[in-house]
């Protein structure tokens, strides 16, 4: 479900480790968050159309908030913590994972196909949305041997 603010909208995302589980207190606590950057990102130019990637991840917690921004511009910024309390600025140099980054490539995709398009759909943009949920292994012998 997007989260709507009244100049914004925001399509987040949940990864997690095996094993780890979230919870809505830690939704909430990382929203927070992630919504004083978006404020300083609307400050800087944001055009109100961002992405928040909540990873618990084997080694801590991550927070990545993307808003896309005029002239084709997006801006990242990302958090770490043990705990999602304790999210900080990331240090210098730290960059979205692989599974992070999946997330933000299917985002990329989304906004050229939906907003960068001669027919600008939010509402299709806000319905494209990459599905996080595990998947069940496949097993058996692969098709075509």
């Amino acid at each position: 479900m997007p989260w709507r603010y009244p100049h914004r909208l925001v399509k987040p995302y949940i990864i997690t480790a095996r094993g780890r589980q979230w919870d809505d207190q830690m939704v909430e606590v990382a929203g927070a968050t992630a919504s004083r950057q978006l404020e300083f990102d609307d400050a800087m130019g944001a055009v109100g159309l961002g992405v928040v990637v909540l990873h618990l991840g084997d080694d801590g917690i991550y927070l990545v908030v993307q808003s896309w921004a005029k002239d084709f511009q997006s801006r990242l910024s990302i958090f770490s913590g043990m705990d999602v309390d304790d999210l900080r600025p990331a240090p210098i140099g730290a960059a979205p994972c692989v599974w992070e980054l999946e997330v933000l490539s299917h985002e990329r995709t989304s906004y050229v196909k939906h907003i960068l398009s001669a027919q600008v759909d939010v509402d299709a943009w806000l319905d494209d949305a990459l599905d996080t949920r595990p998947q069940p292994k496949q097993t058996g012998i692969p098709s075509g041997t």
